[in-house]
């Protein structure tokens, strides 16, 4: 029970954490402290999100494998990209240098930063959909998450706050309701069957 109660906390925790980062943006770059808690939301919205992984596995076992390996290396990406702003700012390489700098790199950058960076919103989606499909999740909530999985990316893209936020707003009511039950699923034992 410990552990699911963990889990259930944390599916909450990690979106909120991510939610709050377009509020530190600086001239649309993640700076120092957006940077921070980009990278600082991924473990626990992952452990999460491995929770409601053992629930699907339990439907779509080979898919959901391929899933949750999706899922670990775009927390990679997100971390990645992250750090990037922290250490934008903490070096004081703010804006286009800093992405162009990377063009240096394109073997380094390439497998740490611009493949796995579009993963974990791809992860997002491809998880509404096993929800909806499993009925693991209502289908608003299903709804919800893929809808956010497009445009949490599209904000982060196009450097738009008010994308960023409404996404985030997207992202962060499906998962509520998400660690809510799982919390209560917790409460009532293995094999429940509350949603």
């Amino acid at each position: 029970m410990f552990t699911q109660r963990l889990q259930a906390a944390a599916l909450l925790l990690g979106p909120v954490i991510f939610s709050i980062s377009p509020f530190f943006w600086n001239n649309g770059h993640y700076g120092a402290t957006g940077g921070m808690l980009i990278a600082l939301s991924m473990p626990p919205w992952v452990y999460g999100l491995i929770g409601e992984y053992g629930r699907l596995r339990e439907h779509l076992p080979r898919i959901s494998g391929i899933w949750l390996f999706m899922l670990l290396v775009g927390m990679l990406g997100t971390v990645s990209f992250g750090l990037q702003g922290f250490f934008e700012e903490s070096l004081g390489t703010v804006g286009d240098i800093s992405l162009a700098s990377f063009s240096d790199y394109p073997p380094q950058s390439i497998p740490l930063l611009w493949l796995p960076g579009p993963v974990f919103p791809l992860s997002l989606f491809i998880f509404g959909l096993m929800a909806a499909w499993t009925r693991i999740a209502p289908r608003w909530v299903a709804v919800f998450i893929c809808i956010a999985a497009v445009a949490f990316p599209a904000g982060r893209v196009l450097r738009l706050e008010w994308v960023a936020y409404a996404a985030d707003l997207l992202v962060v009511l499906p998962f509520a309701y998400l660690a809510w039950h799982a919390w209560h699923r917790a409460e009532d034992g293995p094999g429940s069957a509350r949603a």
